[in-house]
């Protein structure tokens, strides 16, 4: 497969790159969907590799921005092509998408009845993706934020500044019908995969400006720290590989977007982890960026599929190939 990315492409990456240095810190979601509309950032459906690349970009200099992005995005492509969502597709709207399938809310003559849990991200006169039981079926749903009829029980978390997370109730609500679940928890997937390997390869960077730095160090020392770098550089190229391979792929695969994201979320895990190796005592200073990407990172194991869900989809799909 080819991997040379287009002229689009290349201008959505380098747009993303901009972006991500213009954003103040803890920029909201609706601040970052609009400041990417600007930069030229619509219409993901048309082109899942540019917004891969994009998101990737954005997630080295904002891991924060890129999967509130990321999510966004998602919704987006999945919607594509229903003109009652043009406003999302142009980021006039922010799309918000259910990260969990633990718990879902029931359809029962037309409205919704339940919680959905883990949304995000939540903005005024957004829309957000849910899963819904019906009958025997597990369906999206799309249903409109901050009307009375849905509630929103936010969530006060850890990292990701600037997203808003939250628990949504329903009680016989409206609804539209968002057809099958597959390409918006795919779409998710590929993009939090892209983020994945944005943040890794800025923990790299930090990683190899404090080995460029020490001084006094034998031999074993050093050698120990190129091991550690030259893992986490392979790591990530095969997880980009990986995540660019399901974005060009001409039919969307569930399997292809969750072992994207299963090898992104364990080489940016590990790239974190290494750099905080490297860069010592200093990455437990508070505002440290080696810090702030620790308590990020893990957004990525718990968002869209957690890695015993992304190895069982992986696997199920590797036992009917052969």
């Amino acid at each position: 497969m080819d991997f040379t990315l287009s002229d689009l492409q290349l201008a959505w990456q380098s747009n993303a790159e901009a972006l991500g240095r213009s954003l103040l810190p803890d920029s909201s979601a609706s601040q970052v969907v609009s400041e990417a509309a600007r930069a030229g950032l619509t219409g993901p459906g048309k082109n899942l590799l540019a917004a891969a690349v994009a998101v990737e970009a954005l997630a080295f200099e904002s891991p924060g921005a890129a999967i509130a992005l990321a999510l966004h995005f998602s919704v987006a492509a999945g919607l594509d092509g229903d003109g009652r969502w043009a406003e999302v597709g142009s980021g006039n709207r922010v799309g918000a998408i259910a990260l969990s399938s633990d718990e879902v809310p029931s359809e029962e003559a037309g409205r919704l009845s339940g919680r959905a849990a883990w949304v995000a991200p939540l903005t005024p006169r957004g829309i957000a993706v849910v899963g819904m039981r019906s009958g025997e079926s597990l369906l999206a749903a799309v249903v409109e934020l901050g009307t009375a009829e849905v509630v929103e029980e936010r969530i006060d978390t850890a990292a990701l500044g600037g997203i808003v997370c939250g628990h949504l109730r329903f009680d016989k609500s409206a609804y539209i019908p968002g057809g099958a679940t597959m390409p918006f928890m795919a779409c998710a997937r590929i993009l939090l995969s892209a983020a994945g390997v944005g943040l890794g390869k800025r923990a790299l960077r930090e990683a190899l400006t404090a080995a460029r730095g020490r001084t006094g160090h034998g031999a074993g020392g050093e050698q120990t720290v190129q091991g550690l770098l030259a893992d986490t550089a392979t790591e990530l190229d095969v997880a980009m590989l990986l995540a660019r391979k399901a974005a060009a792929a001409p039919t969307l695969s569930l399997a292809d977007a969750s072992m994207a994201k299963l090898a992104a979320t364990e080489a940016a895990q590990r790239a974190v982890a290494r750099a905080t190796q490297v860069v010592g005592a200093d990455a437990f200073r508070r505002a440290h960026i080696v810090e702030h990407l620790a308590q990020d990172v893990r957004a990525l194991e718990l968002f869209a599929g957690r890695t015993e869900a992304l190895r069982e989809a992986v696997a199920m799909e590797a036992l009917t190939r052969t």
